[in-house]
């Protein structure tokens, strides 16, 4: 009898830890700031944003792309459209990472420094194609 006590509590307690193991993500919150600030990119370029990072100014590592996601439609901003991004307050280096057209290809990057992110004044930054030098 105690024999089969123990069997069944190890069976519930396997299947209590490949319960909680799951196929589910876990759930990451949303950074929260005690002064936010937005940063709105626009995208006027002939292809979509693929990644977008920032930093502090004064430093060198870019850190995490701030889509976030690994979703190609949703971890992009396609021509025409515009997204925000929540950064804390500050000075900070923004670069993006776009293809030259909807066709995949290589990435292009494009860069922005020393740009100041206020609660009250957030940061506009709209890339646009390069000017083709005519010579």
């Amino acid at each position: 009898m105690k024999q089969k006590r123990y069997a069944i509590f190890a069976v519930v307690a396997i299947g209590l830890s490949l319960a909680a193991c799951g196929d589910s993500d876990p759930v990451v919150p949303e950074p929260t700031f005690e002064s936010p600030s937005t940063v709105r990119v626009v995208n006027r370029l002939l292809g979509p944003v693929i990644y977008f990072f920032a930093r502090p100014c004064g430093t060198s590592d870019w850190g995490s792309d701030l889509f976030g996601t690994d979703h190609p439609v949703e971890g992009t901003i396609q021509p025409g459209g515009q997204r925000d991004f929540t950064v804390e307050a500050g000075c900070y280096d923004f670069r993006a990472v776009h293809l030259e057209t909807t066709e995949p290809g290589p990435g292009i990057e494009k860069m922005i420094f020393n740009q100041s992110a206020t609660p009250v004044t957030p940061v506009v930054w709209t890339l646009e194609d390069d000017p083709v030098d005519p010579t």
